[in-house]
This record gives C-alpha cells, sequence and structure tokens, in this order.
C-alpha cells in the first residue's frame, strides 16, 4: 500500500470518527430525519409491492398510499386514545362533588374516632401536637410536589408546538425519502468503487431479510399480546374489550419498547382516580404480566426470525440498551447483523487484499 492510499484511509477514518461523534453529541437534532429514513426503509417493501399491484413506472402513487395509511392509522389510534382519555376525565370531574362530600364524610368520622381515642389514653395532647407538626410538614411537601407538577406540565405545554414542528418535519421528510429512496441508494453505492459497492449491497440485501424477519417477529408477538389482552379485557372492562385491545395491538407491534403498558398503565390510573379501583390494579396487573411475558418471548422469536440465536439476541439487546438507551435496545441485534453480513461479505477482508495486491 502506498503512502498517499495509507494518508487517504487514515484520512477517511478521522472524518468518519468525527462525524459520528457530532451525530452521537446532537443525536436529537437528527433523531426525526433517522426515523424518517429507518421508517421509509421499513415500508419500502410495501411500496415496491404496491408498485408492482398497479403497474405504475412512477413511485408517487404507490408512496401516497403508504404514507396516507400510515397517517390515518396513527391519526385514528391516537384520536381514540384522547377521546378515552379525555370521557374518563369528564366523567370523574362530573362526579367530584360526590368524591368531596364521601372524602368530607370519611374525614369526619376519622377525626371524630381519633378524638375518642385521645380522650383515652395519657399525654394524649402530646401526640396531638407531634401530628400537627407532622401534618404542616406534610401540606408543606404536597404543596413543592403540586408546584412541580404545575411547572411541569407548563412546560409540557411550552414544548407542544416544537413537538408538532418535529412531527412536522419527520412526516414531510419521511414522504419525500421515501418518494427518493431508490435514487438516494444509488448515489450511496456510486460513491464506493465497484468492488466495495457489491459488497454493500450484500449487507443491504442481509439487512432487508433482516428487517422482514424483525417486523415477522413483530406481528407473531403482537398478535399473541392482542389475544391475551382482548381475553383478559373481557373480564375486567367487557365494554372497551375489542377497541381497547386493537389500539394496544397497534401500539404493542410499533417498536417503542413500552408496548401495552404505554395503554393500560395510564388507563389503569385514570381508573383509580375515577373510583374504581379494583379495574385499575388489574389494568396495570395485566401490563406487568404483558411486559413480562413480552420481554421472555421476545428474543427467542426474533433471534429466530433475523438468524441470530437467543443468547447472541439478548446480549445485542442488552450492550445496546446499555449504551444507546431504548434505541439501542431496538437496533442493537440490527447492527450486530450488519457487522457479521460485512465480514460474511468481505468488507472487513483487508489482509487478503494485501496478499492479492502483492500477488
Amino acid at each position: 500500500m502506498s503512502k498517499q492510499s495509507l494518508i487517504k484511509r487514515i484520512l477517511m477514518t478521522v472524518f468518519i470518527l468525527i462525524v459520528g461523534v457530532f451525530i452521537y453529541i446532537y443525536f436529537s437534532a437528527f433523531l426525526p430525519v433517522l426515523l424518517a429514513l429507518l421508517t421509509a426503509i421499513v415500508f419500502e417493501p410495501f411500496v415496491k409491492w404496491l408498485q408492482q399491484k398497479l403497474k405504475a413506472e412512477k413511485r408517487l402513487l404507490p408512496v401516497i398510499i403508504v404514507f396516507s395509511t400510515f397517517i390515518i392509522i396513527c391519526g385514528a389510534s391516537l384520536y381514540i386514545i384522547l377521546t378515552k382519555v379525555a370521557s374518563s376525565i369528564y366523567e370523574w370531574s362530573i362526579n367530584i362533588p360526590e368524591y368531596a362530600v364521601e372524602i368530607q364524610q370519611f374525614t369526619n368520622n376519622l377525626i371524630v374516632r381519633f378524638n375518642q381515642f385521645v380522650e383515652e389514653i395519657p399525654q394524649g395532647h402530646l401526640i396531638i401536637i407531634e401530628l400537627e407538626k407532622q401534618s404542616d410538614a406534610l401540606i408543606n411537601t404536597v404543596t413543592q410536589i403540586t408546584t412541580q407538577l404545575i411547572n411541569s406540565l407548563g412546560i409540557w405545554l411550552q414544548s407542544i408546538p416544537n413537538m408538532l414542528f418535529v412531527t412536522l418535519v419527520y412526516l414531510i421528510t419521511f414522504f419525500l425519502i421515501s418518494l427518493d429512496l431508490p435514487k438516494l441508494v444509488t448515489i450511496f453505492y456510486n460513491l464506493f468503487k465497484t468492488e466495495t459497492s457489491d459488497k454493500l449491497r450484500f449487507v443491504s440485501q442481509q439487512m432487508n431479510k433482516v428487517f422482514l424477519g424483525y417486523w415477522k417477529a413483530q406481528f407473531v408477538l403482537s398478535i399473541g399480546v392482542f389475544l391475551i389482552t382482548y381475553i383478559s379485557l373481557l373480564f375486567i372492562s367487557p365494554r372497551a374489550a375489542l377497541i381497547m385491545s386493537i389500539i394496544i395491538w397497534v401500539v404493542d407491534i410499533i417498536p417503542l419498547y413500552v408496548g401495552p403498558a404505554l395503554i393500560l398503565v395510564p388507563w389503569g390510573i385514570l381508573a383509580a382516580i375515577i373510583g374504581d379501583m379494583n379495574t385499575g390494579i388489574q389494568l396495570i396487573v395485566l401490563a406487568v404480566i404483558l411486559l413480562i411475558l413480552r420481554r421472555a418471548i421476545e428474543p427467542k422469536v426474533l433471534g429466530d426470525s433475523i438468524g441470530l440465536n437467543a443468547l447472541p439476541t439478548v446480549l445485542t439487546m442488552y450492550f445496546g440498551f446499555v449504551f444507546f438507551g431504548v434505541m439501542g435496545l431496538i437496533l442493537g441485534p440490527f447492527v450486530y447483523i450488519a457487522i457479521r453480513s460485512a465480514k460474511d461479505s468481505g468488507l472487513f477482508d483487508f489482509a487478503l487484499k494485501k496478499t492479492q495486491e502483492k500477488t
């Protein structure tokens, strides 16, 4: 290898490292674009399938159909969730006077019983003084917590315009990338020599198989979650069993790595606040059971679908979570598959290349 070629490789490596560090530091700024690219890659098989079925030369119509379907499903799920939450809060607000009367009656009875108890024991006034001190401390604590909650709510409300803007950027970027994805892929491959480009195409083909296997595994797991949720909700909340099971199924199939808990836990908390404590506890217990079952079964199902044993799948998910959080938990197996595919394609086979050049 010549000195000029060595310097070129060193500069390229340094440049890649600098770009990697920059993206890692400002990852939140690149997140909408990266998610849009990932979403476009995930839905690319559906676009190609529609393009074949519609016999369309251009990608515009298939992309519009896939994009519109994605928007409709996400919008409908969000609408159903928000209306369910709003109706629950409305029902709770209507019953507030009744709850207030019940709490007041309970408090009055408790005070009467406590005064009777204090009168019967010696040094009862000291107990009352200590309780007054503790009650003052409790009131201060509750005031601080309430202030923090109000501040957090205010910050969250202020961030809504920013969230809407980021969501809009994500959707527009997703549509445009999906529209020009084949061109972008071709431009990317043309950046490399023919030999390297062929190896990268091999890695890309392997990753496409992995993506399909991943979504197959997610679909199989989500079907199991749907059946368990629907059967359980028939006993917990029969009226909302079907619609809530469908919402939970849609949320579960999306790789948020929170799954059913994202719906069941807030629903359980709202039910408990409204006054239906049994339903609230049952919903939270169901969320915990589904979370444990899914995380226990997922490594095996996911490993079989993407061509990994259960142990490497668990390890890549664990180390991905340790270093990169929830996104690393999802992307860990894909990174491992990409590295293994690159090795199988000979992309890292520098020693063999040197030997061939000498020969």
